[in-house]
This record gives structure tokens, C-alpha cells and sequence, in this order.
């Protein structure tokens, strides 16, 4: 049986930036930090990170570590799936991933991390499972997860973006609500006012993406989305932002490596 979860606990001794990449997916994830010194964007939001916060991130959302130099890196990752909160009769606390506005409320400070209990309950966890080596589906190790989900969900207060005049917090967030339109880097260089040489350079530096990239991945997550509400392809691509269904084929194959029909039918 497919788990509606996965948790677990990595550590690399000498990161790079390049093993990192921003990426999305279908899943709400919760990163413990524990080791590093990094920072973490989400959307257009950028997180310093001190051993012990805890970063959400919601379905769909772009993300990605930026690491600051070398230092040692150590997480603990935690994915859940929608299906969970349906299958354990807990969707009460999907509350705190679906009401909160889309781009905010990604960070949880180590101070409430540890008062609310959230730290013990993945201590619980890593000695349930690794002590006495319990199948992901035992209840008890279910059980947790649920705490922790019930744990976020009566969290009041979380840290605000760090680096509210970084510009390239700004460029993502104009691409965020205009990526269905005309980009270009003449456009963006235009509008803030940056050389075309430092934007590239900062914003592939930030993200691990090109601007092209970025765009490309925002417009075929639109894609899928309006596909699970019923539009056909053809139309879902043009809505997307993809000038007809031939440049959003070449933009699918190249990112997911298989025809848009097999994947989205």
C-alpha cells in the first residue's frame, strides 16, 4: 500500500547550491532544519534559517535551500499528502495550508517549534520508527504525523520574509501574478530598473533557474491545475500563458520527458 506520507532525515557535508534546485510539487512539505547555514525561498518569500525552524510549504508552491557557504546541512523532511487528511480523519487541520493566503506563513520559529511541542513530536517520531523499526502504517507512527499536522494547525505566529528589499523577492512576485502574459528581460530590466546581466545572474543565483525556466514551470503548473477543473488541454495551455498547444508541447516534453496526453489525460 502507497503511503499518503513520507518522512525522513538527511544530512550532506558539503552542499552546493547546484544539487538544489527550485521545484513544486502536489504534496505539503515540512522542512526541520537542524544544521547549515542557508536560507530558504519560498515563492517570493526569503527565510534565514536557525537550527530548529521549521519551513511549510504548501501544494504547488516553487521552493527551494539556498545554501550561504559549505557548512554542514542536516533536515528532517516530512510530505503529506491531501489524501492524509481525508484517510485519518483529521481534515481539520489542512486548515492551516488551505487559509492562508498562497506565498505567506512558511515559517516557524525554533523558540515555537520547541514550545508547541512540534520538536518533541519529531523526536517521537524518528525514535518510534528508527528504535524499534515500525512499518510507516503502524497507527502509533500515524498517530504522530497527525500530532504534528494538529501542532501547525493552532500555530498562531510565523516569521516574516527576511529580505523584504532583495530584488529578486520583487522580480518572482511580478512574474507570479503576470506569468500568464508576455515576459522578457528587456521588459524586466525596464520595469526595475536592473541590467539584464545582473538580473540573470541573481535570479538564476536565487532560484537555480533562468527567468525562461521560471516562467516555463509556473505555466505548466497552471496547466495542471486547469486541467483538474475540466478544461481541455488546448485551452488550458493558451489560458496558461503558452502562445498555442505546439510551444506548450515543446515546454512539457522538455521539462517532464513524455507527451502532455499521457501525462494529463
Amino acid at each position: 500500500m502507497e503511503s499518503c506520507y513520507t518522512i525522513g532525515e538527511s544530512f550532506h557535508s558539503a552542499p552546493t547550491n547546484a544539487y538544489f534546485q527550485l521545484h513544486n510539487h502536489s504534496d505539503y512539505e515540512m522542512l526541520l532544519f537542524l544544521e547549515g547555514d542557508a536560507r530558504y525561498i519560498v515563492e517570493d518569500n526569503i527565510y534565514s534559517l536557525e537550527p530548529g525552524d521549521l519551513i511549510l510549504i504548501r501544494k504547488h508552491e516553487f521552493h527551494r535551500i539556498y545554501h550561504n557557504s559549505s557548512s554542514p546541512y542536516k533536515r528532517v523532511v516530512l510530505m503529506v499528502s491531501p489524501l492524509f487528511f481525508q484517510e485519518n480523519a483529521c481534515a481539520e487541520y489542512e486548515a492551516q495550508f488551505l487559509t492562508v493566503p498562497a506565498g505567506t506563513g512558511h515559517k516557524i520559529t525554533a523558540d515555537t517549534v520547541r514550545s508547541s511541542g512540534l520538536y518533541d513530536a519529531f523526536l517521537r517520531y524518528k525514535k518510534y520508527s528508527e528504535d524499534y523499526k515500525l512499518p510507516f502504517d503502524i497507527p502509533v507512527l500515524k498517530s504522530i504525523i497527525t500530532e504534528i499536522l494538529y501542532l501547525i494547525n493552532q500555530v498562531s505566529h510565523f516569521s516574516s520574509s527576511d529580505f523584504t528589499t532583495n530584488p529578486v523577492k520583487s522580480i518572482i512576485l511580478y512574474l507570479n501574478g503576470n506569468y500568464t502574459g508576455e515576459i522578457t528581460l528587456d521588459a524586466l530590466q525596464e520595469k526595475f530598473f536592473i541590467s539584464k546581466y545582473h538580473l540573470c545572474r541573481e535570479f538564476r543565483k536565487a532560484t537555480g533557474l533562468t527567468v525562461h525556466e521560471y516562467v516555463r514551470r509556473k505555466r505548466l503548473t497552471k496547466v495542471h491545475e486547469l486541467r483538474s477543473q475540466g478544461l481541455r488541454i488546448g485551452d488550458a495551455a493558451v489560458e496558461a500563458g503558452f502562445r498555442d498547444y505546439s510551444s506548450f508541447y515543446r515546454a512539457f516534453r522538455k521539462e517532464y520527458g513524455t507527451p502532455p496526453k499521457k501525462d494529463l489525460a
